[in-house]
């Protein structure tokens, strides 16, 4: 599969959240969502200096400009349905995708929210604030990276031709001609 070809099939299949899809073609539509970022990054900063940005707006959203956001909530639905098919070619029930929930339980239930609202971390801040604040990102951050490992081993891995029930006929037509 050619880099358009992924694109195409990406777009194409944007609400199939059944079937299969390739390392190839997941990998192409992953580096087509990277490129058009970049470009539409380029763009939104010729359009929208970050220096025009709305009074006390900081952090990354700050910087993310008009055609960023819009094409990046256009492409959810698709990003979404590749990265199922893709867990299903690997073998994987696309269900393990909601593994994304468990960071976001693990910083409400150690309280993150009520105390990133309350402290604000400066170069003057005691050992004990660093310290606190560590003790809320820290679990959250390792249970994330945990997560993305798993995913990213996912998406690495080949095929599974034989007896992966989530492939359908599909699969096992092509596994059987080659």
């Amino acid at each position: 599969m050619t880099f358009v070809d992924a694109i195409k099939a990406g777009l194409k299949n944007y609400s199939n959240f059944k079937g299969t899809a390739t390392r190839t073609e997941f990998w192409y539509f992953y580096l087509f969502n990277v490129l058009l970022n970049v470009v539409l990054s380029t763009f939104d900063s010729f359009i929208a200096p970050s220096g025009s940005g709305a009074p006390g707006a900081s952090g990354i959203m700050s910087t993310a400009g008009p055609l960023y956001t819009l094409v990046n909530i256009a492409l959810v639905v698709p990003n979404l349905s590749i990265g199922f098919r893709r867990f299903h070619d690997a073998g994987f029930s696309a269900k393990w995708l909601l593994l994304w929930v468990l960071p976001v339980i693990i910083f409400f239930a150690t309280g993150g929210l009520a105390l990133a609202n309350e402290v604000k971390l400066t170069a003057n801040s005691s050992d004990q604030e660093v310290l606190s604040a560590l003790g809320v990102f820290v679990p959250t951050l390792l249970v994330a990276l945990a997560v993305g490992g798993f995913q990213l081993f996912v998406y690495l891995r080949s095929t599974k031709a034989k007896d992966n029930k989530y492939a359908g006929a599909a699969a096992e037509e092509t596994s059987a001609s080659e």
